[in-house]
C-alpha cells in the first residue's frame, strides 16, 4: 500500500513539474507571435574613419573573436540546466540540444527524467510541443530569431545561444570598436559602440585572446544579458563550453553544465521542424 502511494505521489510531482515547464515555454512561444525580434547575426560594421593604432588593434581583436571556431557549424549535446531567481532554484533539469549556425536550434527539456517539452526553430518558424500531453499538437509561430525572455527572464535570442554553444561571443551590430585596459590592470575590455553609446562590452585576459565575459546593452544603456564562459573543454579541436552562465539585470542566473558535446554532427532540415502543426 505504501509503495503504491509513493508511486502515485511521484507521478503527481512529475506531472506538476511537467505542467509548469509546459506553461512557461508555451508562454514564451506565444509571446513571439506579436513582436518582431532583431537578429543578432547582422554583419557588424566598424567605422573606417578612425585609423589610429588603438582603433587598428581593436579591429584585430574583433577579427580574432569572429574567427573563433568559425568552421564549427553543427553541434549537439546533453547537459543540465539550472535557473535561479534571486538565488532560489526555479528549475534544475536535464536538457538535450542540436544546433546549426546561424539560426537553427532544437531543444528537448526533461522533467524528472522524462521528456517534457520540445522546441525547435528553423530560422523562419518556432515550433513547440508538450511531449507527454495526450493528443498534444505542435504550436507553430513565425519567428526567425526567437527571444527567450519569457522563459528565462533574460532577453537572449536564439542566435546568441547558438554562438555561445559554439564557443563564440555573439557580436552585436556596431559602428566602431575601442580597446582599453581595465583599471585593475588585469586584462582589457573591447567596447562595441553605436552612435548613441556602448552596445556591447567584451572582457578579455592580458593576452587579448581569451574571453572572460560579455555584456550586451539596449539602446537606453540598460543591461540585456551577461554571459560568462565559466569553464571550457576541447572537443575535436574546438574550444567549447563545459560550464556556461548567463545572467540578466533582474537577478536571474541561468547555468548550463555540459555533460556530453559532439562537434561537426550531420544535420537535416527535419531536425528543426516538429511534426504537423495543429
Amino acid at each position: 500500500m505504501s509503495s503504491r502511494v509513493s508511486g502515485t505521489a511521484s507521478n503527481n510531482g512529475r506531472l506538476r513539474l511537467r505542467t509548469m515547464l509546459s506553461a512557461l515555454i508555451l508562454a514564451a512561444a506565444l509571446a513571439l507571435s506579436g513582436c518582431a525580434t532583431w537578429s543578432g547575426i547582422v554583419e557588424p560594421q566598424t567605422s573606417t574613419e578612425d585609423n589610429s593604432p588603438e582603433a587598428a588593434e581593436a579591429r584585430l581583436v574583433l577579427d580574432h573573436l569572429q574567427k573563433t571556431n568559425e568552421r564549427l557549424k553543427n553541434f549537439k549535446g546533453v547537459g543540465r540546466l539550472t535557473i535561479r531567481q534571486e538565488g532560489k532554484v526555479q528549475m534544475d533539469e536535464r536538457l538535450a540540444w542540436i544546433g546549426s549556425d546561424p539560426l537553427k536550434l532544437s531543444i528537448v527539456l526533461f522533467a524528472a527524467g522524462f521528456p517534457a517539452v520540445r522546441m525547435a526553430g528553423d530560422g523562419e518558424w518556432l515550433y513547440y510541443q508538450d511531449d507527454q500531453a495526450a493528443g498534444s499538437t505542435v504550436k507553430k509561430i513565425r519567428a526567425s530569431d526567437p527571444d527567450f525572455k519569457r522563459l528565462l527572464s533574460i532577453p537572449i535570442q536564439s542566435s546568441d545561444i547558438i554562438a555561445l554553444m559554439r564557443g563564440r561571443i555573439p557580436i552585436r551590430e556596431h559602428r566602431s570598436a575601442r580597446l582599453q585596459p581595465l583599471k585593475s590592470g588585469n586584462g582589457y575590455v573591447l567596447m562595441l559602440m553605436r552612435t548613441w553609446g556602448v552596445h556591447q562590452m567584451v572582457f578579455l585576459d592580458e593576452t587579448k585572446t581569451q574571453v572572460r565575459q560579455t555584456e550586451v546593452y539596449d539602446s537606453s544603456g540598460d543591461l540585456l544579458f551577461q554571459a560568462n564562459f565559466l569553464e571550457m573543454q576541447l572537443v575535436d579541436g574546438y574550444k567549447v563550453p563545459l560550464r556556461l552562465a548567463v545572467s540578466g539585470k533582474e537577478k536571474t542566473l541561468v547555468q548550463l553544465v555540459v555533460e556530453r558535446y559532439w562537434a561537426d554532427v550531420p544535420v537535416t532540415p527535419s531536425m528543426f521542424v516538429l511534426g504537423s502543426p495543429g
